[in-house]
């Protein structure tokens, strides 16, 4: 990238011209706690807002208790007399989804997060069967998801319904459409309107979409990029065909075991590439460098 893009130039589409790699940047989270907030997003939504400062201060708690992640969600249903409230459990084998309808923000403090996040039975009326979408609509924070991510949500909204939500910023805009899935917690990114049908297929059949994988976000980044390498050489894209069991830091970087589920196990071995230097942000000329992996 010798010569300076355009004033305007949205980061996404830059990304695509110099095919940036998408795997391993999925952002990492154990829990996500996926709140209704209908008043204006501004580009740090989650942390400058409305809301009562103690729902706020409850918020906080649970996301460091739980290694979890706030995200702000809505749909286009002015009529709602309650808000919903998402909690995304990132457990390896059994990830889970409950569904909360609130009549104020103050009835989050009649959640016992621990258990829900434990598994308690008590939650177990509140499980969501199927998939959820969260498209990263956050045009405050990048013009990019203004963009393309309200273009996919149109989309995908038209085709499953209530099972979508408009979200705020999930990292990585320079990849918008970008998208989370729960409960598998699989983060997509590229999507277009015209990819909907083979993003729904795959998602409602258990499957990875590997040409639009960002990662899993119960992974870290070295994890991500292990598992869709493997996903990639032996053409693994059932989401249960692999689950993480250790990471080792070695000499010259990582080995990743994985479970094939079937009694084998299997290694992959990274290190670190060169960093790559991209515009991260719509508009803006400062580059950044990003961290990149390679098999070893």
């Amino acid at each position: 990238m010798s010569d300076s893009p355009p004033p305007n130039f949205l980061c996404c589409e830059l990304s695509a011209a110099m095919n940036e790699p998408m795997a391993g940047t999925a952002v990492t989270a154990a829990v996500w706690f996926m709140l209704e907030y209908t008043r204006p997003w501004g580009a740090k939504a989650t942390e400058e807002n409305e809301l009562p400062e103690k729902v706020s201060r409850w918020l906080g708690e649970q996301v460091k208790e739980h290694n979890g992640r706030l995200q702000f969600i809505r749909q286009f249903r002015p009529d709602a007399d309650v808000l919903t409230f998402f909690v995304g459990v990132n457990t390896e084998t059994a990830p889970r989804l409950y569904e909360f309808h609130l009549g104020a923000y103050e009835d989050l403090w009649e959640l016992d997060m621990a258990a829900v996040v434990g598994g308690d039975g008590r939650y177990e009326p509140h499980l969501v069967t199927g998939q959820r979408y969260f498209v990263c609509t956050n045009g405050k924070r990048d013009r990019s998801c203004a963009v393309y991510g309200a273009a996919l949500y149109r989309v995908l909204a038209e085709k499953a319904g209530n099972a979508v939500w408009m979200t705020t910023h999930l990292g990585g805009h320079r990849f918008a459409g970008t998208l989370l899935s729960l409960p598998d917690g699989v983060c997509y990114g590229r999507v277009s309107p015209a990819d909907v049908p083979q993003l729904l297929a795959a998602s409602q059949q258990g499957r990875v979409w590997l040409e639009r994988l960002r990662g899993r976000t119960g992974y870290g980044p070295v994890e991500q990029m292990a598992d869709f390498y493997a996903r990639q050489e032996l053409g693994l894209v059932r989401l249960a065909a692999l689950q993480w069991v250790a990471t080792a830091v070695t000499e010259n970087g990582w080995q990743v075991q994985f479970d094939m589920g079937d009694g084998r196990t299997m290694q992959v071995a990274l290190s670190p590439a060169p960093p790559l230097a991209v515009y991260a942000n719509s508009g803006q000329l400062k580059m950044k460098e990003m961290a990149q992996y390679k098999l070893d």
